[in-house]
């Protein structure tokens, strides 16, 4: 078994590495997924308000600390446009909680990519790399 980032290393070598995909449109977004470490997120759909919940989820994407929590909050599809003109899906994740240290204070964004059929979220901090993380459906 190889570790993740001679994973991610491969995948970027060999350009598997999955990415966003404006064919995946926020209609096909609800569900639940499933990541690494035990992380799940299931959106409902926007029509009903938009919610989600998390298990597992860290507190701060960028900092790999080990704190982690489960929480509810709300999600939106945006579309930005990238220096470069390319036009990138994410879906923008906000927590709520009792306090900052129920959850994370800034909002988290993860990149939509897969098919209308099997949509994927992708973790992603560099774009020259793979993902950090997949959640699939």
């Amino acid at each position: 078994m190889l570790p993740v980032g001679c994973i991610a290393v491969l995948n970027a070598v060999s350009g598997e590495c999955e990415r966003a995909s404006l064919k995946v449109s926020e209609a096909d977004l609800p569900g639940t997924y499933r990541g690494p470490d035990g992380m799940r997120i299931t959106l409902e759909p926007l029509a009903r308000g938009g919610r989600l919940q998390v298990q597992n989820w860290p507190k701060d994407p960028f900092l790999d600390d080990g704190r982690r929590f489960r929480g509810r909050g709300s999600w939106s599809y945006q579309v930005v446009e990238a220096t470069n003109g390319e036009r990138i899906p994410h879906v923008e994740l906000g927590f709520e909680g009792v306090s900052f240290d129920d959850i994370p204070v800034e909002d988290q964004y993860l990149l939509v990519g897969g098919t209308p059929e099997k949509p994927v979220l992708l973790e992603q901090d560099d774009p020259d790399n793979c993902p950090d993380a997949e959640f699939r459906q």
